[in-house]
């Protein structure tokens, strides 16, 4: 078996080297994160520190990413790599208008056996919404009868199967509220970038 990787810091080194002029900007804000690949049981260290430069498209995308500093493993780093391209970014923001913009991140990474759950989610565009469904999952109501709810009006909020899915992909944050959860049981809203979510954990005969 192989183990699974923990991000645990990811820092902005020098912050945002922009294409354009940058005055009052905001900085981008990682989004989605998907996972690093596993990495051989012969990597007997117990973290890896990345260094990259990464260009943030205007649409958030990453465009293009430079490995300054890797795991000394080339396949592993050559996936890795391809993963952060995957990455989404809320874009850098000069005068509130998106620009492209290149970062220096590092990133330290935790080996790790991995936790798989079988999850699904509620996204919500606001936190009263969030909490008012919350209420009624609290009240009985199914969360499979709330997730038809929200497919039905979409501004109300977005259902997200998730499927299975290794939970150290999620901010430390996130990752706490899912390692407690039971089989069938569900989170309280979680702030998520402008959003909040709501997992269920999947039972066992639903995965």
């Amino acid at each position: 078996m192989k183990h699974s990787v923990i991000l645990i810091c990811l820092l902005f080194l020098s912050g945002c080297s922009s294409i354009h002029q940058t005055i009052n900007n905001h900085a981008p804000v990682l989004l989605v994160q998907r996972p690093f690949p596993s990495v051989p049981l012969s990597l007997t260290k117990p973290d890896i520190l990345l260094a990259t430069d990464i260009l943030i498209s205007e649409d958030g995308s990453v465009a293009n990413v430079i490995l300054r500093t890797g795991s000394g493993i080339k396949a592993w780093d050559s996936i890795a790599v391809e993963t952060i391209r995957t990455w989404e970014y809320s874009p850098m923001r000069v005068n509130n208008n998106p620009v492209a913009c290149w970062v220096h991140q590092k990133m330290r990474i935790r080996i790790a056996e991995p936790i798989i759950y079988s999850l699904s989610a509620l996204l919500f565009p606001s936190y009263e919404i969030a909490d008012s469904f919350y209420t009624y999952l609290v009240e009985g109501r199914k969360f499979e009868e709330i997730a038809n709810s929200v497919s039905l009006f979409p501004t109300l909020g977005k259902f997200i199967d998730i499927g299975k899915v290794d939970i150290h992909q999620y901010s430390e944050f996130i990752r706490n509220s899912l390692t407690n959860l039971s089989e069938g049981e569900f989170t309280k809203p979680i702030k998520y970038d402008d959003h909040y979510i709501i997992f269920k954990r999947a039972q066992s005969s639903q995965n």
